[in-house]
């Protein structure tokens, strides 16, 4: 029986079921919203202030007023909400032959690509994190890879408004910058994250508890990780790692959008304050959107947009080497 104009209601329940149900699985199933700071807003340009702590108490002389901080303290950074969209149609055919298998196929690949290039354009904002700028999953070009100081996200120089405190958050392992993977490159991101000063020049420690890798380096980082022993040497002592550090696989980062192989890269974080460095803000998050009108083509289109915008905050929290397995 053809699905005609008075089925038209149940049809589109029916891809609204689809689409939610989808939607729901591929949510469930990404890494970018653990380490994202995920929220709504209803602002077209979002103003982000980072208040660099209150900085020391001071010796208070008797009867003085206690000081108190600027809200003005720190960098800040404007994120641009952009729209991004997908539709599909069903055609007259597909309805009059009720060829509900293509139906049912279409209203699942949309959801299915939405929350795809959602999460691709979430790794490669950190994958570009040694760009200026860089061209997106979306294919939009000149996206700013730049955060509040003005800096990419992965510098040795990161600096602040307040003073000449710089610090950074590029993986070095003895003089080596960007190492492959190892354990002592580990150890040196977590030594040096634990003694990292805050621009009050106060000692904030940074517990990079994470590894965050693409599937290509699962094997490597779990004997590292959670080996009773030193993994790659013969001698019998404790793993002092395991247990110290968490491993985290991300499928989007075997290879950035534009097709170059990043299996190599290798990130740590902090996963209590990782958050306060990357941010996703949805003004309008993807659902589905049934057609008005019927066109004179006699199609009814389907589609999908959404509003959201990634913003690069406090760069400390998170520390990157872009390393190749030729390095």
């Amino acid at each position: 029986m053809p699905i005609t104009t008075t089925m038209f209601p149940a049809l589109t329940d029916h891809l609204d079921n689809i689409f939610n149900e989808v939607a729901k699985s591929k949510v469930s199933k990404m890494i970018g919203p653990d380490i994202f700071n995920v929220k709504d807003t209803t602002k077209l340009n979002y103003d982000h202030l980072i208040l660099h702590g209150l900085g020391m108490p001071e010796r208070l002389v008797q009867g003085s007023d206690i000081p108190m901080v600027s809200t003005e303290e720190g960098d800040s950074i404007t994120w641009v909400q952009k729209e991004y969209g997908k539709g599909y149609a069903v055609t007259k055919k597909m309805r009059k032959f009720d060829l509900y298998d293509q139906i049912d196929q279409l209203g699942a690949s949309l959801p299915t690509g939405a929350f795809a290039a959602i999460e691709q354009s979430m790794a490669d904002s950190i994958l570009y994190g040694w760009a200026n700028s860089y061209t997106d999953v979306f294919g939009e070009s000149g996206v700013s890879g730049l955060g509040p100081d003005g800096i990419m996200l992965f510098n040795a120089s990161h600096s602040n408004n307040i003073n000449s405190n710089v610090f950074s958050n590029v993986i070095v392992d003895g003089s080596t910058s960007n190492p492959t993977l190892s354990r002592s490159a580990v150890i040196a991101a977590r030594k040096a994250g634990l003694v990292y000063k805050d621009p009050n020049g106060l000692i904030r420690p940074i517990n990079l508890d994470t590894l965050l890798v693409a599937p290509s380096k699962q094997d490597l980082a779990e004997r590292m990780l959670y080996s009773t022993q030193m993994a790659g040497t013969g001698n019998n002592d404790i793993e002092p790692l395991k247990g110290q550090v968490k491993l985290k696989v991300w499928p989007q980062l075997e290879t950035r959008s534009d097709s170059t192989d990043t299996s190599a890269y290798w990130f740590m974080y902090d996963s209590e304050q990782v958050k306060e460095t990357l941010h996703a803000k949805f003004s309008e998050k993807p659902s589905l959107d049934a057609p008005e009108k019927v066109y004179r083509s006699k199609n009814w289109e389907y589609t999908c947009d959404f509003y959201y915008t990634l913003g690069l905050g406090y760069p400390a929290y998170i520390r990157g080497s872009n390393a190749s397995e030729s390095a």
